[in-house]
């Protein structure tokens, strides 16, 4: 195949596939705008007017979508290929880092029981992702382990994570504490005293839950939840907890935190790191190596307190 169109069907496609493979929210919304762009002024990609489509692309982020395009196409046995020239490409910056003050505003601003969902986000593993804390479920957490031993730390399985991939990831003690008394709270416990049920946190009444699509074809309807509660989310708890801090937060900021921590606190090591993040190359998460380390000390000493 010579050129590639860009139909709206093919689009559709394309982000269904990117939800599948497990990309992250603004990841996705990054690339619908992107793919956009190029259908309205191109209608089809060949590897002529990819020349000309470089010129208008000079953010890195925008150039990883027709990489995108090129994996999209061999995962789906389409002959089809960009040749797209290497450029150099600007070192990363420093994570940013938030301290232990501005992550206990943070928590103490969020409407209950979102300031928990704040707290998994920051605690379980190296942090987690938006996408999923959204999905974390009270099933994919091992609760008959913690329970026989309610002062070790709990496991979780977090499905379906950033490339499709799962990870199994360690949960403080404490937090499993409060997670387990807000399960009694909602009334979920088993005739085991186990929780037992779907997803842990809700965001938002205003969905339209569409049972017919979730019969169809469910990973669109994830696709449209996991949309619909990020902008909840951040709408709803987010901006509460900006207000209170007096800047805009960055909610993978949180992540940032707690894998700088480990590396630098508690003198994790970085390859253990990788795993909890869940990391596919031991080069992202390098760049934990990198903050300053008299600085991150201050900040995060007492992180065991959140």
């Amino acid at each position: 195949m010579e050129r590639f169109e860009i139909t709206n069907e093919v689009g559709r496609d394309i982000i269904e596939w990117l939800g599948i493979k497990g990309y992250a929210y603004n990841t996705i919304q990054t690339y619908r705008k992107t793919l956009k762009k190029l259908q309205q002024k191109y209608c089809y990609l060949d590897n002529e007017n990819l020349r000309i489509i470089l010129k208008g692309f000079t953010h890195q982020n925008q150039r990883a979508v027709l990489h995108m395009i090129n994996n999209y196409c061999f995962d789906k046995a389409i002959d089809f290929r960009l040749i797209i020239p290497k450029i150099k490409t600007k070192p990363r910056k420093n994570p940013d880092i938030l301290s232990i003050e501005e992550i206990k505003i943070i928590i103490n601003a969020a409407p209950k029981p979102y300031d928990l969902a704040i707290r998994c986000l920051f605690n379980i593993g190296a942090g987690l992702r938006i996408s999923e804390i959204i999905k974390l479920s009270w099933n994919h957490i091992k609760w008959a382990d913690w329970i026989n031993d309610k002062e070790h730390y709990g496991i979780a399985l977090i499905k379906s994570g950033k490339g499709s991939k799962d990870r199994v990831v360690n949960i403080p003690s404490n937090l499993m504490k409060d997670l387990y008394d807000y399960a009694k709270q909602i009334d979920i416990l088993n005739e085991f005293g186990i929780p037992s049920g779907g997803m842990i946190f809700l965001f938002g009444e205003g969905f339209n839950y569409k049972e017919e699509l979730m019969r169809n074809n469910l990973e669109q309807w994830k696709n449209e939840y996991l949309r619909y509660a990020y902008d909840w989310f951040r709408h709803n708890v987010i901006k509460k907890c900006e207000k209170a801090l007096g800047k805009r937060i960055k909610i993978h900021s949180l992540r940032h935190s707690r894998a700088t921590y480990l590396y630098e606190i508690e003198k994790v090591p970085i390859e253990r790191i990788q795993l909890l993040l869940g990391h596919a190359n031991l080069a992202t998460t390098m760049i934990y190596t990198k903050v300053n380390p008299v600085s991150t000390f201050e900040m995060l000493k007492d992180t065991k307190e959140v």
